[in-house]
């Protein structure tokens, strides 16, 4: 199983400072699979920036 996160960084929300950013979609990427039922293949969400644009994704999916 293999866990693969994507975050797509040229927006105004990575502007001032880009860690700034990319750590609080971490943080709240973190909040939502943390005892997630459903975690395992096929888990599949949408990463949005703090402007509520879609940004990336994290998905879960069998190894190979």
């Amino acid at each position: 199983m293999e866990t693969t996160i994507k975050i797509k960084m040229d927006n105004a929300a990575f502007d001032d400072d880009p860690s700034v950013e990319v750590a609080r979609i971490l943080r709240d990427l973190a909040k939502k699979i943390d005892g997630h039922p459903h975690f395992s293949p096929g888990f599949d969400c949408a990463i949005l920036d703090q402007n509520g644009n879609e940004v990336g994704y994290c998905q879960v999916k069998e190894g190979e």
